[in-house]
C-alpha cells in the first residue's frame, strides 16, 4: 500500500501520456493507479484500477488527474486521507470528494509539476 497514489482517467488522453503520470509518481515515491476507462484501454494492468470493479485504497494523498469520478471510482478511494483533483470540467463529480482541486489540463499540469518536485528534492 502506496502513501501516494497518482490516479489518471481520461483526461490523459492516450497511452504515451501515462508515462507522464510516472514520472510524477516517481518524483513523489507514489505509484501509478487509473480509473476504468484508462485500464479499459489497455493503458495500464487491472491490478492498477481503484473502484467498484477494482482495489480499494487508503493513501495519504490521492492524485486523482483527469478522472471525472464516477460513483463506483468514488467507492475505491473514499479512505484517502487528502484528495487533490485536477480536472478540465468544473462539473466533475471528483470536485465533490476533493480536499482541494484545480480546473485544468493535466497534461499541462504534470511535467510542470514533475518538475517543481524533483527540483525541490535536488
Amino acid at each position: 500500500q502506496h502513501d501516494v497514489l497518482v490516479a489518471i482517467g481520461r483526461g490523459i488522453q492516450q497511452k504515451d501520456n501515462v508515462e507522464l503520470a510516472e514520472s510524477l509518481a516517481q518524483a513523489l515515491g507514489g505509484a501509478v493507479c487509473a480509473s476504468r476507462p484508462v485500464v479499459d484501454q489497455g493503458w495500464l494492468p487491472a491490478t492498477r484500477q481503484v473502484g467498484k470493479s477494482g482495489m480499494t485504497v487508503k493513501p495519504k494523498l490521492y492524485f486523482a488527474l483527469g478522472i471525472s469520478g464516477a460513483p463506483e471510482h468514488q467507492e475505491g478511494m473514499k479512505g484517502a486521507d487528502l484528495v487533490i483533483a485536477v480536472n478540465t470540467d468544473p462539473k466533475a463529480p471528483i470536485f465533490d470528494v476533493a480536499h482541494s482541486g484545480a480546473e485544468l489540463d493535466i497534461l499541462d499540469l504534470l511535467p510542470a509539476l514533475t518538475e517543481a518536485i524533483e527540483a525541490k528534492r535536488g
